[in-house]
């Protein structure tokens, strides 16, 4: 039996990551309702390799591992901290407007609730690119889709008296993100930086 966990555990990780890009794939956000046979039929390229070569175009050194590897080392450890610790502030720089609002207001939520959600951030694992493509819609730089699990502990408190209203101390999860990361051009202070454009929840596993 102990020989079948680590096999159940790495299947429930892939069915969420499938369900992840179905989820992308599906949704109405408007980046997602592009033709890629349009890409194929007229250049005979497809929608990745138009927005690898633009990224390049700006970065010509820049491969879409590395990327990954520098956003789950450096970037999402950070991130993740800031919102479970509700650090409004230092997201801003991070995120693309309509997702801070989104953000921000579930933070303020929280804090009006009174209740602390554990600010542990175990891990950053079973990263994978979902897609990446030209912005058809506002001509913008291009996008990446990332999927990613954070393993976090499952544990929500009351902030006056520390009460555990959900969860416990040892209900480890495995959640499920997804972000979408678009490079944007910083006037003030000259340079290229990635916001995130879109950033989602997508379910948890336990984590055994």
């Amino acid at each position: 039996m102990k020989n079948q966990e680590p096999k159940k555990v790495k299947q429930r990780v892939d069915h969420i990551t499938e369900d992840a890009r179905e989820a992308w794939e599906t949704s109405q956000n408007p980046w997602v309702y592009r033709i890629s046979s349009v890409y194929e039929t007229l250049t005979a390229e497809t929608p990745e390799s138009v927005a690898v070569a633009e990224l390049r175009k700006l970065d010509p050194e820049f491969t879409l591992d590395d990327w990954r590897q520098d956003v789950v080392e450096h970037t999402l450890p950070k991130i993740m901290e800031w919102l479970l610790l509700g650090k409004i502030n230092q997201l801003k720089p991070w995120l693309a407007d309509g997702v801070f609002q989104r953000i921000a207001a579930e933070i303020t939520a929280r804090k009006q609730e009174g209740v602390q959600i554990d600010t542990h951030v175990l891990g950053i694992m079973n990263s994978e690119i979902l897609a990446v493509e030209p912005d058809v819609v506002d001509k913008g730089s291009p996008i990446i889709v990332l999927h990613f699990m954070c393993q976090q502990i499952n544990c929500v408190r009351k902030k006056d008296d520390g009460t555990v209203v959900e969860g416990s101390e040892d209900d480890i999860r495995a959640n499920s993100y997804v972000a979408a990361f678009q490079r944007e051009y910083n006037e003030e202070a000259g340079e290229l930086n990635w916001k995130i454009v879109d950033f989602r929840f997508n379910g948890a596993i336990a984590y055994l």
